[in-house]
Formats: structure tokens, C-alpha cells, sequence
């Protein structure tokens, strides 16, 4: 057992190296555009993506806890191939809005299951304490990945669309094929595994959610995190969307955009390798004021100097690499393994939350407004939030530690 769970490790790079090797990420919404959808459209459908999600997230964690987390992973590459397929043949809003939809239900369940997998895995082995720096290389070849794909997706739309569609669902199948290689870590839970003989499903997802939930509320630090990870995420995710139009507008190619794109998730790649040495030096409130700050200062720099734009968009790359690896980190180190795919799904419901409300009226004032005076309202929609998150997060980390030493105190 113990040869095949270090073989999820290998697996899991090549695994989330193809799952990322997403071809259409830096076309799609260009795609969209010639297909005849409106920014305001696009806004929609990306709605509708995270609005799926926010439905599925959490019984999608717990299907994942109960039935386990390679499960879910193949199941999602299955669903994945329906959506691509239907992204490359319709023509109408409805067509397009129904790929969304199978996409998020894709993704919903993959994440916090492929996450889980890997941390579980290692921690059957004894080999926690390795969970950041392992992921911070799979994020490491989640982001090379995902520069070899826009680049060859920019080059491949210049030509035609389809071709780049064609070979995203080659490189999906070829996800699909790694996933069922995975084998399933053993979750020691008593209580789950005698409901499980019960064939009591439905309960038990409920009493998951639940269980998972008053976990989070005896763990603010959590609940902080995991929304200061989703508000960065919703402005890293929007940056990086829009700016394919962006770009275009002021005079890029297609393959220029896909270069911008590339070098982007190169950037992410290094900053996510090395994330761990910056939080050993910072700790928790130098990170996250870093990260926010140069949030803030890229999306500023988007909205008054349109002839640095490509540099200030690069720089929203480096805060995505070390905010994707330290807050992962910080949240697994915080939750139990049994209910871990299921909070882990609570963060990305709450990054489908921001992007639900954020993401279509980017679009919209992007319709009317232009794009710069657009980033400049998302900088000044962003600061109050995320400070008053940090305060939280600053606070909460004293009274933990606070409390940590009373205890160890009484202990002794």
C-alpha cells in the first residue's frame, strides 16, 4: 500500500500538469466574442459557471469524503469531455451556458478531492510536514502547464478556433487515462465507514456538511482564510480573463496574448516554487499584506498606464503563485483529514461567490466604461475588503497562539 500511495504523488504531477494544460484558458473569451457573445454575456456565463458551483461545491467535498476522492477525480474528467465537446459545437448563448454548467460540475468535482488525495497520502506515510513543498511543485507544474497551454492555444486560435478546442479534448482524455491510476488513501473514521455499511448516503452527506461546518466555526482562522483566498482568486481569475480582451482591443494578436499569458504562468510558476521561503520570513501578516499590496498596485497600474499594462498584468502572476501555495497550506494544516475534501470544497465555493457577483458586472462596466476605468473601480471595490479580512486574520492568529500557550501551560 505503502509503494502505491507514494505512486499518487508521481501520479498527481502528471495528473494536474495535464489538468491544467488547459488549451482554450487564454482564448476562450475571445472565442466567445467571435462567436457573437457580448461582454455582459460572457459575464453570464461565468456566472452561471460559479453559480453551478456554489450548488455542487460542498456535496460534491462530501461525496468525495464518502466515496471517495478518486472517485470523484475520474468522474470529473468523464463530465469534462462532454463539456468540451459541446464548447466546440454550439452556436447559441444556450449551448455555450450548458458547457459552462458541465464544466463547473467538472471542476466541483475535482476540487478539493485531487487536493485531499495528495495531502491524505502523504499523511498515511507520516509525511505531512512535506504537504507545502510538494505542493508548491505541483503548483509549480500546474503553471508551467498552464503557459504551455495558452501558448500553443494563442498560436492554434490565429490559425483557427477548432484546432485549439480539438486538442483540449485530447489532452482531457489523456487526464481522464491518468486518474484511474490513482489509488485511494485509507480515511480512519470510525463513524463514516459504519454509515457507510449502513448505505446511509444522504445523511451522511448532510451530517458531513454540518460536521464540516462546526468545524470551521471552532476555527476562525479558517473561515478568514479561506475568504481572503477567495476574494484573491475572484480578482486573479478576473484580471486574467478579461485582459485576453483587453489586449486585444489595444493591438495584441492572438499569439501575442498567448505569450503575455504564458510568461504570466511562468511567473506563477517560480513565485509558487518558492512560496515557502517568503512566508518563513514574513509569516502570516507580512504575507498577506504583500500579496494584497501588489494586488492593489498591479490593478492601479492597469487603470492609468495602458503602455505598461503588460507589466502590471505579470505582476498579478506573482501574488497568484504565493497566495495559491501558503493559503493552501495554512488552511490544510488547520482541518482534519476526514472532513478535509469538504472544507477545501467551502473554499472554492466561496471563491464562486465573489466571482457570481464580481466577475458579470466587470463585463458590464467593461461594455459601457472601457476596461481601464473598469480595473480602476475593482482596486477600489477590493481595499476595504481585503483590509478588514487581514485585520481578522491578524487578530484571530493572536488569540489562537494566545490560547495555544494557556493550554500547553495547564498541560505542564
Amino acid at each position: 500500500m505503502n509503494i502505491k500511495l507514494k505512486r499518487n504523488i508521481s501520479i498527481g504531477y502528471a495528473y494536474n500538469f495535464f489538468l491544467q494544460l488547459n488549451i482554450t484558458s487564454a482564448i476562450w473569451v475571445l472565442y466567445l466574442s467571435f462567436k457573437g457573445m457580448t461582454l455582459a454575456e460572457i459575464g453570464i456565463l461565468e456566472s452561471l459557471y460559479h453559480i453551478t458551483g456554489l450548488i455542487l461545491e460542498l456535496p460534491s467535498g462530501a461525496l468525495a469524503d464518502l466515496k471517495g476522492r478518486k472517485f470523484c477525480v475520474v468522474a470529473g474528467r468523464v463530465v469534462e469531455l462532454v463539456s468540451c465537446y459541446l464548447m466546440m459545437t454550439s452556436n447559441s448563448f444556450f449551448g455555450f451556458a450548458l458547457s459552462f454548467i458541465l464544466s463547473s460540475a467538472a471542476m466541483n468535482l475535482n476540487s478539493g478531492a485531487a487536493e485531499a488525495l495528495i495531502y491524505d497520502s502523504l499523511k498515511e506515510l507520516g509525511e505531512e510536514e512535506k504537504y507545502k513543498k510538494i505542493w508548491g511543485q505541483l503548483v509549480f507544474a500546474m503553471s508551467i502547464a498552464q503557459g504551455v497551454a495558452v501558448l500553443l492555444g494563442g498560436i492554434l486560435a490565429d490559425v483557427r478556433f477548432l484546432y485549439a478546442y480539438m486538442l483540449g479534448m485530447v489532452v482531457q482524455t489523456a487526464a481522464l487515462l491518468l486518474s484511474t491510476r490513482f489509488t485511494e488513501p485509507p480515511i480512519h473514521n470510525k463513524d463514516i465507514e459504519k454509515d457507510n455499511e449502513k448505505n446511509e448516503q444522504e445523511k451522511l452527506i448532510i451530517k458531513q456538511v454540518k460536521t464540516s461546518i462546526g468545524v470551521i466555526r471552532k476555527r476562525k482562522i479558517v473561515l478568514y482564510i479561506i475568504l481572503f483566498s477567495a476574494l484573491l482568486g475572484s480578482l486573479q481569475t478576473t484580471v486574467f480573463f478579461y485582459s485576453q480582451k483587453y489586449f486585444f482591443d489595444i493591438g495584441f494578436t492572438k499569439t501575442m496574448i498567448a505569450v503575455i499569458c504564458a510568461t504570466g504562468s511562468l511567473i506563477e510558476a517560480i513565485s509558487s516554487k518558492y512560496a515557502y521561503i517568503l512566508e518563513s520570513r514574513l509569516k502570516l501578516k507580512g504575507t498577506l499584506i504583500t500579496i494584497s499590496a501588489v494586488n492593489i498596485f498591479a490593478l492601479a497600474g492597469l487603470t492609468l498606464f495602458k503602455n505598461l499594462s503588460v507589466f502590471f498584468y505579470l505582476l498579478t502572476a506573482v501574488s497568484g503563485g504565493l497566495a495559491f501555495t501558503i493559503l493552501s497550506d495554512y488552511i490544510n494544516t488547520e482541518i482534519p483529514s476526514e472532513y478535509r475534501a469538504t472544507i477545501l470544497s467551502f473554499d472554492s465555493l466561496c471563491f464562486s461567490i465573489f466571482m457570481i457577483c464580481i466577475f458579470p458586472l466587470f463585463g458590464l462596466t467593461a461594455d459601457y466604461a472601457g476596461f481601464s476605468a473598469t480595473f480602476g473601480v475593482t482596486a477600489i471595490i477590493y481595499i476595504p475588503v481585503m483590509v478588514l479580512l487581514i485585520n481578522k486574520l491578524i487578530k484571530q492568529n493572536r488569540k489562537d497562539t494566545a490560547m495555544s500557550i494557556k493550554s500547553n501551560n495547564v498541560a505542564n
